[in-house]
């Protein structure tokens, strides 16, 4: 999946905001994401993605936590609104539309694993 043809599968959840605002917030939100698992981890999910959606993941991974702290949903959130500077309605929505959108740019298998590696407290991104 090309990073245009990702960015409007966000984009069609989130038609309220702009175009250039979802491409931003939707970098904001993969990078936030990312944070949250091991480096190797997103060094995997990298290598299936497009440049631009790899290097946002690439940029989240570096500053992955080792200290293993689980994060609160609702910190997560806050993470991603303060950075975005999204409303919390819209943040929530856009999250929710770029975990779906990832999942379908990962192969089956690499979808499990970041499943797997997501604080427990996360998980529910993904259902």
């Amino acid at each position: 999946m090309q990073t245009d043809r990702f960015i409007a599968h966000v984009y069609e959840d989130c038609p309220q905001l702009a175009p250039d605002v979802v491409h931003q917030c939707t970098l904001i939100a993969l990078d936030s994401l990312c944070e949250q698992l091991p480096k190797d981890q997103t060094a995997r999910m990298a290598e299936q993605l497009p440049d631009e959606i790899s290097d946002a993941i690439r940029a989240g991974g570096e500053r992955s936590d080792t200290s293993y702290v689980p994060i609160s949903l609702d910190d997560f959130y806050g993470k991603v609104e303060f950075r975005t500077e999204l409303p919390s309605r819209d943040t929530r929505q856009l999250v929710a539309s770029v975990i779906r959108t990832l999942d379908k740019a990962l192969s089956d298998g690499e979808a499990e694993a970041v499943a797997l590696d997501l604080p427990s407290e996360l998980d529910r991104l993904l259902h």
